[in-house]
């Protein structure tokens, strides 16, 4: 296999997305998960609404948002890979012997108890559902001695009942493709990114059900994609995704439709210098896009949560009571905050 062909098909995305996350003492790719409510269609139609930061890490440490107090707790031991649209529950997900991988699931109260799932493969982000009852991972295949497949995508997911504490493993049926990322369009259908065998125009996007079967698959569009990590779900909303593209020094976004494999107009573009790098978490609202900025001028592995207008390019800071330079940062809906925590959204 052609490694520069590899490569190509690596950065055929449709938009970048929240980051990569190596979990401490593991050394295996953790990619942050794609949170509820981003992009729905043209600027005007966005939903509004407020948006917190759910968990954040720094200094070597993991924050997690404790809903009914209002306020962040660290983590005791272990990271956040993903918090429920609820904010009641988080979870830390790792490789244990380079074969298995262990979900925990813990609520963020701190008070218990933690549930665990133990599953054949490499550990990857527990999607929620939009109700937060399922959680999806991609499975990514390791070999006997440990390492990922030389493919470094799946064919299965894993599916964890949340209320019933179960937990199903699914082939999804893409044909001879294999699947990339994984995140909800729904209560029972997911959006699978796919990369063909073959060439990268073979890239696209499945919508397939719970139960694994396949609904459609449409190419992604054409276009120089802006860079994101792999494993790495783009923000999606309404069964729909955001299409990033890079053109010079400016990010341009449009909506991409995976039913139709229609791509929307243009809904801004935000100017980025060389020295910086931006990687979207989701839309707040209106024309703003809530991101994480990585300043590389200084040291790259920081980022502050910023707020991005389309309309006008302009980049803000946002939100307040967060440190300096997160080396990652979780962003989620504020409807199960309580009033003592309405300091925290913006």
């Amino acid at each position: 296999m052609d490694p520069n062909a590899e490569t190509r098909r690596r950065r055929r995305w449709i938009g970048p997305s929240v980051g990569l996350l190596l979990v401490a003492g593991v050394g295996v790719p953790i990619s942050v998960v794609q949170l509820r409510d981003p992009v729905a269609g043209p600027v005007a139609e966005l939903p509004a609404g407020p948006r917190l930061v759910t968990a954040y890490a720094a200094d070597q440490k993991w924050y997690v948002i404790d809903p009914a107090a209002g306020r962040y707790r660290q983590v005791d031991g272990g990271s956040v890979a993903s918090v429920s649209p609820d904010l009641r529950l988080y979870t830390d997900v790792a490789t244990q012997d380079g074969i298995t991988s262990l979900l925990r699931i813990t609520p963020t109260s701190g008070a218990g108890p933690d549930k665990y799932h133990k599953y054949a493969g490499d550990a990857t982000i527990p999607v929620w559902s939009p109700d937060g009852n399922w959680l999806a991972l991609p499975a990514f295949e390791t070999s006997t001695d440990g390492l990922l497949k030389p493919e470094h995508r799946f064919t299965e997911l894993v599916l964890v009942d949340v209320r019933a504490g179960t937990m199903q493993r699914r082939k999804i049926r893409i044909g001879d493709r294999y699947g990339e990322w994984a995140s909800w369009a729904g209560n029972d259908t997911l959006l699978v990114g796919t990369d063909g065998p073959g060439t990268e125009e073979e890239a696209g996007v499945a919508v397939v059900r719970r139960d694994g079967r396949m609904l459609s698959w449409r190419p992604l569009p054409a276009g120089d994609p802006c860079e994101a990590p792999p494993r790495t779900a783009p923000p999606s909303h309404g069964g729909k995704v955001l299409s990033c593209t890079q053109d010079g020094s400016h990010q341009i976004y449009r909506v991409f439709d995976p039913r139709r494999g229609t791509t929307g107009p243009e809904l801004g573009r935000i100017p980025l210098s060389p020295d910086r790098r931006a990687e979207p978490l989701f839309w707040q609202g209106g024309d703003a896009l809530v991101l994480r900025l990585f300043d590389l001028a200084g040291d790259g592995d920081f980022a502050d949560v910023r707020v991005a207008r389309l309309s006008t390019g302009q980049i803000e800071a946002a939100p307040r009571g967060l440190p300096e330079a997160t080396h990652q940062a979780l962003v989620g809906s504020s409807d199960g905050l309580s009033a003592a925590g309405a300091k925290l959204t913006f």
